[in-house]
């Protein structure tokens, strides 16, 4: 049988571990991932840095009572897989990319702008190769997690992007002092979108990109933290923190749009 370029498959080489991963090429269409746990970093910030962020002009970001809201969304997948492949074989991987709630104009439908997504898997350096948006494996974590009062996260980007710092304390913050009133308002409000736009692989385009939940998970407030969430545009005090746990997620990449 002869060999062409459509069927050699693409050879990834781990720099830390020395493996080399062989990845078939096939079109990358939708993303499933079992989800151990979801965690969602809350920052009030002036309109003119949301504005900054989303860069279609039919999508106007959305305030709450408080302000606007930038979100980072972290998530701890134990598995993650293309649709054409096993979950259960798919590698385990932690990721974020930060997350503003946005309306579409041109209907008025809820939306989302994702900036760029960030993975300590360098795996995800295949997905653009393969059609899916593209993931950046430049992701740095520490986790401190030992359950007496003390536990620590640190989610850093190599290219210094993001950099979220997040430690327990013995002050928890109440209803009254966050943007949310409680869990299930932020839900609300979170969870309200579906599709999601982001960076385009050409210049004047964006991505589109469904998330959908195929697990009944809720989120849980995480008042015992206190932080900070850095990026090129500030820095800013983590306002909230929210936790979800074991879940079932699908991103469905929907095509581009130019702008």
């Amino acid at each position: 049988m002869k060999t062409t370029i459509s069927n050699i498959p693409l050879t990834l080489h781990d720099p830390e571990s020395g493996r080399c991963w062989e990845i078939p090429r096939k079109r990358v269409t939708s993303i499933y991932a079992e989800v151990t746990e979801r965690w969602v970093a809350n920052v009030i910030v002036p309109k003119a840095i949301v504005r900054e962020l989303v860069v279609p002009k039919f999508l106007e970001p959305v305030p709450i009572e408080a302000g606007y809201i930038l979100s980072l969304c972290a998530i701890f997948m134990k598995h993650a897989a293309p649709d054409w492949a096993p979950l259960a074989m798919g590698p385990a991987s932690r990721n974020c990319a930060l997350r503003i709630a946005c309306r579409d104009t041109r209907d008025g439908s809820p939306a989302v702008w994702v900036d760029h997504r960030y993975s300590d898997s360098f795996l995800v350096e295949a997905l653009a190769k393969l059609g899916f948006p593209e993931v950046h494996a430049c992701l740095k974590v520490k986790m401190n997690q030992q359950g007496k009062g003390d536990d620590s996260i640190t989610m850093e980007t190599r290219d210094e992007a993001v950099a979220l710092h997040l430690r327990e304390t013995a002050q928890k913050m109440g209803t009254t002092d966050t943007a949310f009133p409680d869990a299930q308002a932020f839900e609300d409000y979170f969870c309200e979108g579906i599709r999601s736009y982001g960076p385009g692989t050409k210049p004047g385009t964006v991505t589109m990109v469904d998330l959908h939940k195929c697990s009944d998970n809720h989120f849980e407030a995480l008042p015992q933290y206190r932080g900070t969430l850095h990026t090129p545009m500030g820095e800013w005090p983590v306002d909230s923190l929210y936790r979800t746990q074991n879940g079932l997620y699908e991103w469905r990449y929907e095509g581009d749009v130019t702008l």
